[in-house]
């Protein structure tokens, strides 16, 4: 009796594995090396194998490196430029209306000669705070209330004849074309500025006696 030949070649397969199951030595296990964390010191299996360190130190690094990046971010924030325009603003906002007020504290509007409290009243400007060449220009500020301020958006026409009443004719001119000139201020200049303001405001405070 002749066996098919797909029976001869499965037997065939069957004898060759056994023989290579019989003649193949098994696989040493490798020793086991012991990982010791580089930060911790203590034998845990590594996180991370380039710098030695386990999962929960190397956890720890990534959120000291986040804290890190932020901290960076926040004093970048805290010299640019728009941060330090606004904080002399606030400053010189306050220096003026001192400047303008009596030993009370009350102040007289530039425009309709209303007189309120110097926190109530506002730094009014003659030309628009967008031109930077006359934002912190003394002739160009002056205390403003509400109504004139920002009602009347500023009352710019009666704001320039008084302007040319206390400091000369043609000086309402002179800051018109001022402020049409370009001006950037550089991080450096904005500080000296407000150490300089923030000096002037003691020395206002301490004269007038008003510390609210």
């Amino acid at each position: 009796m002749v066996c098919p030949s797909g029976e001869i070649r499965r037997g065939f397969l069957i004898c060759t594995m056994t023989i290579r199951r019989r003649f193949t030595a098994p696989k040493e296990k490798l020793p086991i090396k012991e990982t010791i964390c580089s930060s911790c010191d203590k034998k845990r299996p590594y996180a991370n194998k380039t710098k030695k360190l386990c999962i929960t130190c190397l956890k720890k690094q990534q959120i000291q490196k986040k804290k890190d990046q932020k901290a960076k971010v926040r004093e970048k924030k805290k010299y640019s430029i728009s941060t330090l325009t606004k904080k002399l603003d606030t400053v010189f906002s306050v220096y003026v209306r001192l400047l303008h007020c009596d030993n009370r504290g009350m102040v007289r509007c530039f425009t309709c000669d209303r007189v309120e409290p110097w926190r109530k009243i506002q730094n009014g400007h003659f030309q628009s705070r967008r031109f930077m060449s006359t934002r912190f220009h003394l002739a160009n500020c002056a205390p403003q209330c509400y109504a004139c301020n920002v009602g009347m958006s500023g009352m710019q026409y009666e704001y320039g004849k008084r302007i040319d009443k206390n400091y000369g004719p043609g000086t309402a001119d002179e800051i018109v074309f001022l402020s049409r000139q370009v001006k950037k201020f550089t991080a450096d200049e904005l500080v000296e500025l407000i150490e300089r303001t923030e000096e002037a405001v003691k020395s206002l405070r301490l004269s007038k006696n008003i510390w609210d």
